[in-house]
């Protein structure tokens, strides 16, 4: 199949106001996670590699919430939190999904866990898939709406029937490799799986990672070796720009605390995972947008909706979106927001006040393990044919070294309450 998805303007006219606990409606008015039975209980807490898990893990260790938190190896960060009191090392879904369930159920037990918290895309496809089979409550985004936000088409499709502006894709699968010669795109060529994981037979598997073709050679050889091994994917159009995200906490769709970041740096020059991010007021026209996705979705829960600002035109562009918490999820706690605190709240229907939704603009969070990578690709010099903004060495040696000295300025990960994570990254890397 052969579809286009076309980009369409964004209305600007209107504005929507956050809401609060105050004002939002009860919790259960609202559609729940799914197979969701009451309060949390006891959380087993997967997904110890991730910031995301790293951030439950310090905001529910510090409040006293009961948890166990588990990781695919034994060096996952979240283990090595001095706030990490019960730990556990289970099956990975991506390894066996059977294995993966068995030992959800077995941690569940010995750790008397009353629900279960992925917080990446796999562990929340497998719960998903298995949640008949679980022995404790998934904290987990309905099965149809799983669908549409882990799906980059479907999702670029939602935000065009929209009026929301998405860059022009076209998507390939099946035997669309025949028709490679017919498509008309100007180069690059950005080349991205339609979802970066897949329930393939007994486990999940990862996604090939994107890609730029910047001639017809390029384009033809990396698609055909996509489309061979049965993936789907999308050829994008190349967008010159800054990410921006709108992300928070949703209810039946609605905002009940909701923060933007800019990225400044990412691990890779040319795009990848936030290195340096600031905190921002988000735009009025983009959490519109955002609103406008996640009421049309019904969802709840965490979710963050991801946009590409043209350097040139200033428009934004939806790129995706998350329907769990994010890669920067530590710089809402390092800016005043415990979201993870708050999702706790609402999932236990307890009141969430205006004041618990407030946070600080202009904090930078940083990566510093990304950062220098970041750094020692632009010592590399510009990629030969790259059309877009790329630092020159001086520039990205100066901007490195100034955000040790920069006072708004802080590692996510690395803090003095609590470093060990960052060691066992850092070991982990090395290894």
């Amino acid at each position: 199949m052969l579809d286009s998805i076309k980009s369409a303007p964004m209305p600007v006219d209107g504005k929507l106001e956050l809401v609060n606990g105050t004002s939002l409606p009860a919790w259960h008015d609202v559609h729940r996670p799914a197979a969701w039975h009451g309060k949390t209980g006891k959380v087993l807490l997967l997904d110890g590699y991730s910031t995301r898990t790293l951030a439950c893990v310090r905001s529910w260790g510090k409040r006293g919430i009961a948890f166990a938190v588990g990781g695919e190896t034994p060096w996952d960060m979240s283990l090595f939190s001095r706030y990490s009191r019960e730990t556990f090392v289970y099956t990975s879904p991506k390894r066996d999904l059977s294995k993966f369930v068995q030992d959800v159920n077995r941690f569940s037990r010995r750790f008397r866990a009353d629900s279960v918290f992925p917080t990446s895309e796999a562990a929340i496809m497998a719960c998903s898939k298995y949640q008949d089979e679980l022995e404790c409550s998934p904290i987990i985004p309905h099965e149809h709406l799983i669908e549409t936000v882990f799906n980059k088409a479907k999702t670029l499709n939602l935000a065009a029937s929209l009026g929301i502006p998405v860059p022009a894709t076209i998507r390939l699968a099946g035997e669309d490799s025949r028709r490679l010669d017919e498509l008309q795109m100007d180069f690059p060529v950005v080349i991205k799986s339609s979802s970066s994981e897949s329930l393939l037979g007994d486990k999940v598997e990862t996604s090939a990672k994107t890609v730029y073709a910047f001639n017809k050679v390029e384009l033809e050889k990396e698609c055909r070796s996509r489309l061979e091994r049965g993936q789907s994917i999308l050829l994008q159009q190349y967008i010159d720009g800054y990410g921006v995200g709108v992300s928070g906490l949703f209810a039946g769709g609605r905002p009940v605390a909701v923060i933007g970041h800019r990225r400044l740096r990412e691990s890779d020059p040319l795009g990848g995972p936030s290195a340096l991010a600031e905190s921002i007021e988000p735009a009025p026209e983009l959490l519109e947008a955002a609103i406008r996705l996640f009421e049309r979705l019904q969802f709840t829960g965490p979710a963050m909706a991801e946009f590409k600002v043209d350097h040139r035109s200033g428009r934004a562009y939806l790129m995706e979106i998350n329907g769990r918490f994010w890669g920067t999820i530590l710089l809402a706690l390092a800016s005043g927001l415990d979201l993870p605190y708050l999702y706790w709240k609402m999932l236990n229907s307890m009141d969430i006040g205006p004041e618990e939704t407030v946070y600080r603009a202009g904090v930078k969070g940083r990566y510093i393990l990304g950062d220098t990578k970041c750094l020692f690709l632009c010592l590399k010099g510009k990629p030969q044919n790259w059309p877009g903004a790329f630092a020159s060495r001086l520039a990205a040696i100066r901007s490195y070294l100034g955000s040790f000295v920069d006072r708004n300025t802080a590692d996510l990960i690395l803090t003095r309450d609590d470093p060990k994570p960052f060691f066992a990254r850092l070991l982990e890397v090395l290894s």
